[in-house]
């Protein structure tokens, strides 16, 4: 369980108590509210791990299968970047591989929570690679690839560790576009058509940023495009040659001017004025989606960028869908004739009912008489499907379990459910009978499926598969092994319900036809396919001797995909990439759609992958395509469209002779390239292989059982370093502390030991602290041993002057997380704790010293979703309590309760405004006392009463602030119950700013107008919050309240704040008062 950016829950509350311990304003910071969201471990998991030559696999219960396959890609892939990198990598790579994606969240290795769109990561300090397995092998051997270049560029350029970057003050840093475009263009063997798609949209509607400015997922799509034009341009082999350079130069531009003898910056004008000419050409003869169907989402108007899974309902007048346009995804209800929004259903990622939607993959169906919805979910350890009413909103859970489920559909009888459902190593259609509730597994083999679709006599659901020719289960050899079969083309099938027998319905080489839609006689059949290189539309009908006729039925320029047809298939929605963004369209009486065309236009990368094009404008087959699209004429004859041959859409051909070691580049640009020949390649290769073998880190023995199997091990914790580094800390009492941290876990981070140490002189004067964290189980445990030591100057008064004392504490402290969700969770610990304050500068005077035992207990709620630094959007609370019980004449006794509650409004991007209620209260004979005014971690601070207000060893220990109150000093008020009020608008005030005088750049700086409210009284001074002043007008006395404004900025890594506030009395407003602060807003 863990918080977004942080580690477990349990692990926030331990190191923050280390930290905090070692650097705070008070000797026990676990009265400071935690949040953050969780990473639950729902299961147990007994693991296991296999050893190929270069990879050690890791596995648990189910998934020995696709452990193997992991590792026999795994080794295939590391042979192609190898000889693409001309590198060989140094260390062994670990592999953790999970049966599922909603297993993947729950490791421990990656902090962060891990949503629906992360296929896998690589961790970089340990170079451990992680990846799920979601029933799609040929998706599964992409993933493995992708995160294995990144495995390899680390051990490449790293050393195995991004640790070494400090260590060995590494300097190279590589932009986002390389990395993830280089995994991408590795994985994919070059272009592939969903970036082929993408980029078209970016060029054609003119949103590509220059190659230095691309990030996010395009990053993915534009390096990927990228990197496969550098080596259609200038050749494959530059790509080793870049990278050795990178290696040796330790800088990406300075390599490229050296391989290229370019600039970067120039490379990616060039690269983007290549794709003008590649993609500019076919708004001429290729259809806008706008112009063939009307938009009912617009992602530009609306916000956000995804408006998925449209299901039209039964009668062709709502449709649902999934929509980020309020910044998470939810369910929506809208119009089908306008759009028009009519209701939201589902709030997702805010509960425990509905923590992820299923986006990638739809999951929405409506029942037959158009009031229900069927809706599969992640809804903790798995996936689940929910039926929501649409008028009264009630929701009920079937008892469905599967790994994963997805493609939610309802049958036309509205008595059962189809749904694709994963098992620990495949992905089958299953049934689910709503009256008796069982189950079935109508392919039950180990091959891929995807959106079924019912036909509409109830008799079959056609479905996308990647199964080829064994359209029975009964057809595969006994011997057969995924990681030896690789599909090429994903087409449509039919599966009958009472017998499960399998009908194959399309075979189109090279291409993925899905979604499927039968029209109400179930004669005709809608689906998708990107034959031609674009995601389109085809309709499939039969003539008089039963023959199957393929057509498209749109020419569209934008890919089209997910469609929906109404009951009386009059009307279909169907989803587009456009303009950057995904909306939702609508055609009416698609199966009776003509565009007069028998083959669309292939685009220039199925020419070029598939074949050239010779004089009569056909493609000329290739040696490694049987593609039978290819034989189509490139531009069909003169039709309805008006689209006639065009000599300018033909490539140039690629196969003209190269003479000597000049090569002509795609485009006819000749370059020297320093080709070796294939004797120096042999030679470099055998040497490169030679490391292999005298490197002990390869020399694996008996790793495999006589069948050629690999042999399994059971899992053994070994300890190793995660990282070494010192941090610096402020505070406002002590000033600046330095600390060191080394951080030790096992490979899949189920224990952890971090110590932590400020060594100061000698042990007395100095900070050390050491934690050990269990971490595999859903109840996560800890346990510390610490010791602190503070400096506090205090003028005594009576001409002694400014004396020094030392606060010096140390105990052990135990703590426990046990997370209900991934939203909420109780945190609680014990501490046992001896506390001294001793007078350095006079020995006579008696040291106090005492024992102390605290108990504690928090209730944590967080599902706000953060913005730059804060969160905009969502409420988090922290209920907490904890005492001690008075041990001794001496002790300290009391209990105490805090709330902490906030919650935040997003107004529009960049503008949110934020409200916080917090207070505590405390009883018994030695109660808490809290303190108000200021801001965290002031620097410039003052004190009301010109002395920090810790005077003794209870003072020290359990003194409490309740901050901010702005236009106050520190303890302009204390007592033992305190309450305050937070309000605050926050807004941009620079964006980005590049000054034309000095080359100095200003992004992300904020603004925020806030006004602060607070109170603090006790039993012996009761609370009263107004009086009279002396002429008579009600002026506040205990409520103390302030406004001002402030900025936000993180410089050198460090986040500053600088507010000016004023008190105000109802009467009149103060002077101005500043503080320069480090740290975040609430």
């Amino acid at each position: 369980m863990k918080k977004p950016n942080s580690t477990t829950a349990l692990f926030v509350v331990l190191v923050s108590l280390l930290f905090t311990t070692l650097g705070s304003n008070t000797g026990y910071s676990q009265i400071d509210a935690v949040f953050g969201q969780n990473k639950v471990q729902y299961k147990t998991f007994k693991w296991k791990y296999l050893q190929s030559k270069h990879f050690d696999v890791y596995f648990y219960q189910g998934g020995e299968y696709i452990a193997e396959y992991t590792a026999k890609v795994a080794e295939s892939s590391l042979d192609s970047i190898s000889k693409s990198f001309d590198y060989r990598i140094s260390n062994r790579i670990p592999i953790v591989v999970f049966n599922s994606h909603n297993d993947f969240q729950q490791n421990n290795i990656i902090d962060q929570y891990l949503p629906e769109g992360v296929g896998g990561v690589t961790e970089l300090f340990k170079n451990r690679v992680l990846v799920p397995f979601e029933g799609d092998y040929e998706k599964f051997r992409h993933v493995i690839h992708h995160e294995l270049v990144h495995a390899f560029m680390n051990d490449m350029y790293y050393g195995g560790s991004i640790q070494n970057i400090i260590s060995r003050n590494i300097t190279l840093i590589f932009p986002l576009w390389f990395s993830e475009g280089m995994a991408e263009f590795q994985s994919l063997d070059g272009l592939d058509k969903p970036t082929d798609m993408f980029m078209r949209d970016a060029v054609v509607n003119n949103y590509l940023p220059p190659l230095e400015y691309i990030g996010g997922y395009f990053a993915y799509r534009a390096g990927q495009s990228f990197f496969a034009w550098l080596a259609d341009y200038y050749g494959e082999e530059t790509i080793g040659e870049l990278m050795n350079n990178i290696k040796g130069l330790g800088d990406v531009d300075a390599a490229f001017k050296e391989t290229y003898k370019i600039s970067l910056e120039k490379i990616g004008e060039k690269w983007q004025k290549e794709l003008k000419k590649t993609y500019w050409p076919g708004i001429s003869f290729r259809e806008e989606v706008d112009d063939f169907s009307k938009q009912l989402t617009n992602h530009e108007r609306d916000g956000g960028y995804y408006n998925v899974s449209p299901v039209i309902s039964p009668n062709g007048n709502m449709f649902a869908f999934i929509s980020n346009r309020d910044d998470l995804f939810d369910v929506f209800i809208a119009n089908a004739n306008t759009g028009e929004v009519i209701q939201k259903v589902i709030n997702g990622s805010t509960g425990s009912d509905f923590e992820e939607l299923q986006i990638l993959t739809p999951g929405l169906s409506w029942s037959p008489d158009g009031r229900r919805l069927a809706v599969s979910v992640k809804a903790g350890d798995r996936d689940a499907i929910y039926i929501i009413n649409v008028k009264s909103g009630d929701e009920k859970k079937l008892p469905v379990k599967s790994n994963n489920i997805s493609y939610v559909t309802w049958s036309p009888n509205g008595d059962k459910l189809a749904y694709v459902g994963l098992t620990d190593r495949e992905s089958d259609i299953y049934t689910y009978d709503l009256s008796t509730g069982s189950v079935e597994n109508l392919t039950d083999d180990i091959f891929s499926e995807m959106s079924p679709t019912w036909s509409p006599d109830g008799k079959y659901i056609y479905f996308t598969s990647d199964r080829g020719d064994y359209v029975d289960k009964n057809m595969v050899p006994a011997d057969f092994k995924m990681y030896d079969y690789e599909p090429t083309q994903e087409d449509i099938y039919k599966v009958e319900v009472q017998t499960g027998h399998v009908i194959r319905e399309t075979n189109i080489p090279f291409s993925k036809q899905s979604y499927a839609q039968l029209s109400p006689d179930g004669d005709k059949m809608l689906y998708i396919s990107d034959v031609n290189g674009i995601s389109n539309l085809y309709l499939r009908h039969y003539d008089t001797t039963g023959a199957p006729i393929d057509k498209p039925i749109t020419n569209s320029l934008n890919p089209l995909d997910q469609i929906s047809v109404s009951k009386d298939g009059k009307k279909m929605l169907f989803v587009a990439l456009n303009k950057g963004g995904y909306d939702i369209y609508s055609m009416n009486n698609p199966f009776e759609r003509d565009i007069g065309m028998d083959k669309l236009v292939p685009t220039e990368y199925v020419m070029k992958k598939y074949g050239n094009v010779n004089s009569e404008g056909l493609v000329i087959k290739t040696n490694n395509t049987n593609d039978t699209m290819a034989q189509a004429p490139i531009v069909p004859e003169m039709d309805s469209t008006g689209l006639t041959t065009n000599d300018s859409l033909m490539t140039e051909d690629s196969t003209e002779i190269v003479k000597s070691d000049t090569v002509k580049g795609l485009y006819g640009n000749d370059i020297k390239l320093s080709f070796k020949d294939n004797k120096d390649e042999k030679v470099r290769t055998n040497y490169l292989d030679s490391l292999y073998k005298t490197n002990t880190n390869f020399k694996v023995a008996d790793n495999t059982n006589d069948d050629g199997s690999y042999k399994i091990h059971n899992y053994k914790i070994k300890f190793t370093p995660d990282i070494v580094y010192g941090a610096a800390d402020y505070s406002s009492y002590y000033g600046v502390q330095g600390t060191a941290t080394i951080a030790f876990s096992d490979l899949l981070g189920n224990h952890r030991i971090q110590i932590l140490t400020s060594m100061v002189i000698d042990l007395k004067n100095s900070d050390y602290a050491v934690g050990y964290y269990y971490l595999p189980m859903r109840l996560d445990l800890g346990a510390q041993l610490f010791h602190t030591a503070r400096f506090l100057l205090y003028d005594r008064g009576l001409g002694f002057g400014d004396q020094l004392y030392r606060y010096r504490s140390f105990g052990l402290n135990l703590a426990a997380s046990y997370p209900f969700s991934r939203f909420k969770r109780i945190d609680g610990g014990i501490t046992a704790m001896h506390v001294s304050k001793e007078n350095l500068d006079d020995s006579s005077e008696p040291i106090e010293e005492k024992n102390l035992f605290i108990p504690s207990m928090s209730f944590v709620h967080d599902n706000t979703l953060f913005d730059y630094i804060t969160p905009v959007k969502g409420t988090r609370y922290n209920i907490s309590a904890l005492g001690t019980p008075k041990i001794g004449e001496n002790g300290v006794g009391f209990v105490s309760g805090l709330l902490d509650y906030r919650t935040y409004f997003k107004i529009a991007d960049g503008y949110s405004f934020a409200l916080r209620f917090a207070g505590g209260a405390s009883f018994g004979p030695n109660p808490m006392r809290f303190y108000i005014g200021g801001v965290p971690n002031w620097i410039n601070r003052d004190f009301a009463n010109n002395n920090i207000p810790i005077s003794d060893i209870e003072e020290y220990v359990f003194s409490t602030p309740g901050l901010p109150l702005r236009g106050y000093d520190y303890d302009a008020k204390s007592g033992s119950r305190y309450a305050l009020m937070n309000a605050e608008l926050r807004f941009p005030i620079i964006r980005y700013l590049i000054l034309g005088l000095l080359p100095i750049g200003f992004q992300n700086i904020e603004g925020v107008l806030f006004m602060d409210a607070g109170t603090a009284w006790s039993d012996s001074n009761p609370l009263q919050l107004f009086q009279d002043d002396a002429s008579g007008k009600l002026v506040t006395r205990d409520l103390l309240t302030g406004f001002g404004i402030g900025t936000r900025a993180v410089f050198l890594n460090l986040p500053l704040m600088f507010d000016v506030a004023w008190s105000y009395n109802l009467d009149k407003f103060s002077a101005p008062k500043y503080y320069i602060s480090i740290g975040f807003d609430f």
